[in-house]
């Protein structure tokens, strides 16, 4: 299980098993190049497949955006890239957002683990 997997409190699965499973209600840009996600948790975000020139340990500047109750969050964010291979692609820890967005990601993160347990 990666870090990721451990901090979001559950099983990642393989590389494989993630393939497709873009994060539904958000998009994330680094530039103006627009990134499917992966992985979206308290503080990182992962985009797999990653074909980029980032390097790890490289800071990076990225938008965030959220669909929350029809209404959508832009979040304009730093971050940190942790890890970047074929297998698990790009992984980047970000800083803490202001307490408005950083409220409405918890929110859209709990909704997204509640429809994945099949409770909505």
């Amino acid at each position: 299980m990666s870090w990721l997997g451990k901090m979001m409190g559950g099983k990642t699965g393989t590389a494989a098993d993630r393939k497709g499973a873009a994060v539904a209600g958000a998009r994330l840009f680094i530039g103006r190049q627009e990134y499917e996600l992966g992985e979206l948790g308290v503080r990182t975000f992962r985009i797999h497949p990653y074909e980029g020139e980032l390097i790890e340990k490289q800071h990076v500047s990225f938008t965030l955006l959220i669909i929350l109750d029809n209404e959508e969050f832009s979040h304009q964010g730093l971050g940190l890239v942790r890890e970047i291979s074929n297998q698990q692609g790009l992984l980047v820890q970000f800083t803490r957002p202001q307490p408005f967005f950083d409220g409405k990601l918890m929110d859209f993160l709990a909704r997204r683990k509640l429809e994945q347990k099949g409770g909505r």
